[in-house]
């Protein structure tokens, strides 16, 4: 491109050359014949001379222009280059360099920075103010998530978490975070379901152990609360096991009842009432799935869910008597159990009604003969009543009463949203994704030497960056022991020593959290190549990974330091925390963001532009 450039400019300069040689001969040589038809028989006689001539000045005028050309190239470029920065950090100035038009634009386009620079800090003092109320009442609501026994999650309709509180980060692990999918902590299908009956605590599988769970469905997603399935009692296994030994006395004491008489027996008699107390108690400590349900709310529910899972319409029916009756069951395994059940039926029809005292029948009605029910069906009915086939028919006893006249009682209206939270845009394939609506981890490592096959990590970090958010509250650090020593070299650099970190995790009790905290997200790193070689030998392989290193070679081809403390210093960011993994962490995530409106101003928006521009990159073809 810059030949081209430069041929054009040369060409333009021999036409100036010999127009103006041309111009002088004609000038020279107008109104004397005899001297014209000399020169043209001079031309005529020796046609090489003029050519030669043309030549001569041809190459003269190329070892004149060029360096100047290249020059005035490089500096426009450079200008150009230093004037992108301003978008993303408009302290930025450049400096005057090269001919008086380029020192001109310059100081005009220091001017217009200054005046941009003002106008946002005008803006920034206005919106100051309002923003002091907002983080005011921000952290009042912190304050009181925060002192909630509960762990509270609020989500949009597709899972994403949009806040959190400590409770719930202490049930959930490091795999929650701002922009992260509940889906893959906790079960899809309950969560859903769960958001049927608000009133209900389900029993789901967390992380970290059983938990009981609360949703409620809001107008653009929903609210968890959650909490241990046992704060303080004994865990499930320890209840089984004391159930096991309360029906192993339990059998003695009848094997003993028909051996002995008189005052042996009555002892016997009350050792049996102690073990059904016993029994009773342990029934009421171990963790049950069953909840209360009104009988209409049970219908409608399990008729929406088979027309989610089987995309049919079911009618349902409920007598007049069974109106306000609480049911209990199992409600998820019933409607799971019932669609697997239902499954490649087109038409169903529920009815429900008191069966005697205290139980509710539910009859299922089918078009043909009623299919084998599901285990997960069988199971749940059974649970706490009986399930059996009448023909068409599939009929279900479930335990029931009358509910006291508040259940009944219409719930109050919800109250109107205090904050409005912008809920994000995610398309679901990252290739299509723009840069500002990813959830990114900016990670670091502290290692005792340079050599990923010998040496070992010492320190991990990370930091969640949201679009062109930072999210400080959502960091990753850990100290570890590499079972090794360390060398002065690295030691001098971050300043830990195998006797710091003796008393640290190894990396594999580490990393399990950090492969958490990094789920569903795009990994970001300065000079990452160096970093990803140790994750790799630990088993962590996550691609893409964007690195810092690469975007500023993309962004700044003719810059001469890549250092991530030079990048910081041109954007900005303050170098603090220097030389520590999270320290570095920290200041990647933030250099990063201030590169995005660059490489959206070059046209590289989404994720798959910006890999594919860098592997084209000579630095892209390090290895370590």
């Amino acid at each position: 491109m810059n030949a081209l450039r430069f041929l054009g400019a040369l060409l333009l300069g021999l036409l100036l050359v010999a127009g103006s040689l041309a111009l002088g001969l004609f000038l020279l040589l107008e109104g004397n014949p005899e001297a014209q038809a000399a020169l043209w028989e001079a031309v005529r006689a020796r046609p090489m001379v003029p050519l030669f001539t043309g030549l001569l000045l041809l190459g003269a005028l190329s070892l004149l222009l060029y360096p100047p050309f290249l020059g005035y190239l490089a500096l426009t470029r450079a200008l150009g280059q230093e004037s992108e920065v301003l978008l993303a950090h408009p302290g930025h100035r450049l400096t005057p360099r090269g001919p008086w038009e380029l020192r001109h634009l310059a100081r005009l386009i220091n001017r217009l920075a200054e005046e941009k620079e003002r106008l946002e800090q005008r803006l920034e003092e206005e919106a100051a103010q309002a923003k002091d109320l907002v983080e005011a009442e921000r952290e009042r609501l912190a304050q009181v998530l925060a002192q909630l026994p509960q762990g509270v999650v609020l989500s949009d309709e597709r899972g994403l978490v949009l806040l959190y509180n400590p409770k719930a980060r202490a049930l959930l692990g490091e795999g929650l975070g701002v922009g992260k999918s509940l889906f893959g902590l906790l079960d899809r299908s309950l969560l859903l379901h769960a958001q049927s009956l608000p009133q209900a605590a389900f029993l789901v599988q967390g992380p970290k152990g059983p938990l009981r769970l609360k949703a409620r469905a809001l107008e653009e997603g929903f609210l968890l609360l959650l909490e241990e399935a046992l704060p303080e009692g004994p865990s499930r296994e320890r209840l089984h096991r004391l159930k096991d030994k309360a029906a192993g006395v339990r059998a003695l004491v009848e094997v003993l009842e028909r051996e002995t008489t008189g005052e042996a027996k009555r002892l016997l008699q009350v050792a049996r009432e102690a073990l059904d107390e016993i029994q009773g108690l342990l029934q009421d400590l171990a963790p049950s799935p069953h909840e209360e349900v009104l009988a209409q709310d049970l219908l409608r529910l399990l008729a929406g869910r088979l027309e989610a899972r089987l995309a049919l319409t079911p009618g349902w029916a409920l007598d007049p008597e069974a109106e306000g009756l609480l049911v209990q069951a199992d409600t998820f395994a019933l409607a799971e159990g019932l669609a697997k059940t239902l499954e490649g039926t087109e038409e169903v029809f529920l009815r429900g009604g008191a069966e005697g005292e205290g139980l509710f029948r539910l009859t299922v009605l089918l078009p043909r003969e009623a299919p084998r029910p599901h285990p997960l069906l069988a199971e749940a009915a059974e649970a706490t009543g009986s399930l059996w086939r009448e023909g068409s028919r599939l009929v279900l006893l479930l335990p029931a009463r009358k509910a006291p006249p508040e259940a009944l009682k219409e719930a109050p209206a919800p109250r109107a949203l205090v904050y409005d939270l912008t809920l994000l845009q995610v398309p679901p394939g990252l290739e299509d994704v723009p840069l500002d609506q990813l959830l990114y981890t900016a990670f670091d490592l502290e290692t005792t030497g340079l050599d990923p096959e010998q040496d070992a990590v010492v320190a991990l970090a990370g930091v969640h960056v949201l679009g062109r958010r930072v999210l400080r509250q959502e960091v990753f650090e850990a100290l570890v022991n590499p079972g090794r020593p360390i060398s002065p070299a690295a030691t001098a650099v971050h300043g830990l020593t195998a006797e710091m970190l003796r008393d640290k995790p190894p990396l594999e009790a580490v990393l399990p959290a950090f492969r958490a905290f990094v789920q569903d997200t795009v990994l970001v790193a300065h000079n990452g190549a160096f970093d990803l070689a140790f994750l790799r030998r630990a088993g962590l392989d996550q691609p893409p990974l964007l690195d810092t290193l690469l975007l500023a070679q993309l962004l700044f081809p003719d810059l001469k330091d890549y250092r991530l403390e030079a990048l910081a210093h041109r954007f900005g960011v303050p170098a603090t925390g220097r030389h520590t993994a999270l320290g570095d962490a920290l200041m990647t995530a933030e250099v990063f963001v201030r590169m995005q409106p660059l490489l959206f101003e070059r046209g590289l928006k989404r994720l798959w532009d910006v890999v594919e521009a860098c592997r084209r990159l000579p630095l892209a073809r390090l290895r370590y």
